[in-house]
């Protein structure tokens, strides 16, 4: 697989090296998916950070409030931009993980001839983590099933906040994210085949 790296926001030399740290790993974790594994990338500081820098680039000036992250490896991709831009980082937690109370969403991981690996999930933040009015930007690392970014896009605007896009690093196609979320969704790095 080939990819690009679908901003002008950063350097080709630093795209490059984006693009060079992901690792495609064939039917994982399902036969017939071709997972694509961001550890390289992590492990790599110049490279993750050109990818910070490229999704801040895409972000700055579009008044967002606040950036949500959804657990784990979003946490990873959205505190850093969250810092960039000077705007507050919110979490979007697993059920329990969260100290003090907290409001949450359940949902279903979509239909399709691979939702038996997935599951129902649910998603909660702290009750004070998203004010009414916010203008959000959503991050996760891979847009799958698009069940839990979906799940994490009504959570925001349970609570009256605005949901301006949703990013991620990379994609699975095969799984349809997309007709999911039902959203505007950026993917940083895009299958170049496209």
């Amino acid at each position: 697989m080939h990819f690009r790296v679908n901003t002008k926001g950063i350097s080709a030399e630093a795209q490059q090296a984006v693009v060079d740290s992901i690792r495609v790993v064939p039917n994982f974790p399902k036969p017939g998916l071709f997972f694509k594994d961001l550890s390289l990338l992590l492990g790599n500081p110049a490279a993750f950070g050109s990818t910070i820098d490229a999704l801040v680039h895409k972000y700055a000036g579009r008044g967002i409030t606040a950036v949500v992250g959804i657990e784990c490896r979003g946490f990873c991709f959205a505190a850093p931009v969250a810092i960039a831009l000077k705007v507050p980082f919110v979490p979007f937690r697993k059920p329990g993980k969260l100290p003090c109370k907290s409001i949450g969403i359940d949902f279903k991981q979509s239909a399709g001839k691979h939702s038996a690996y997935f599951g129902k999930d649910r998603l909660e933040m702290h009750e004070d983590g998203l004010t009414a009015g916010s203008k959000v930007l959503v991050i996760d690392d891979l847009l799958g099933t698009g069940s839990t970014m979906f799940g994490a896009c009504e959570l925001v605007e349970k609570v009256g906040a605005t949901v301006v896009e949703c990013a991620c690093i990379v994609e699975v196609k095969e799984l349809a994210g997309r007709e999911r979320v039902k959203r505007d969704i950026f993917i940083l790095i895009e299958d170049a085949e496209d």
